[in-house]
């Protein structure tokens, strides 16, 4: 009888919605293996990724309505579209990319890449914050 244990789940597998296994039983398992549903901390770190990237996008246009200039030559070119077409952008790329690092949430890089990630959006988030507290003044 073969160990059904023996293989690991498919990337496919994980991108349903459901299951069971957000873990593992046994030492050794944890480790570059896919489970059926994401852990807590992988799932708050996804949506703050998700809400920290919005708060870009829209501290973003703020800055540039005030003179502001982008950094990003891509995001650049994706403002000129038009600022609807930037916010789903940016809010669902970089949301679809936190998503594909959640799947990966038991392989190394993917489980630093999200701190990482995290951080970096958090500096970003009280960066647009700091920048903007005169402007938020002038309007109470």
């Amino acid at each position: 009888i073969e160990d059904r244990r023996s293989k690991s789940k498919l990337f496919f597998s994980v991108v349903k919605l459901g299951g069971q296994r957000k873990s593992f039983r046994r030492r050794g398992e944890e480790q570059n293996r896919y489970v059926d549903r994401l852990s807590f901390r992988t799932f708050i770190l996804t949506l703050l990724i998700f809400i920290l990237s919005t708060l870009d996008a829209f501290f973003t246009i703020i800055h540039l309505q005030n003179g502001g200039a982008g950094l990003n030559p891509l995001m650049r070119q994706i403002i000129q579209s038009g600022v609807g077409w930037f916010i789903l952008v940016k809010s669902l790329g970089i949301g679809g990319l936190a998503w594909l690092l959640a799947i990966h949430q038991n392989f190394k890089i993917s489980f630093y890449g999200m701190h990482v990630l995290t951080a970096i959006y958090s500096a970003l988030l009280a960066y647009h914050l700091i920048w903007s507290y005169p402007l938020w003044r002038t309007l109470i």
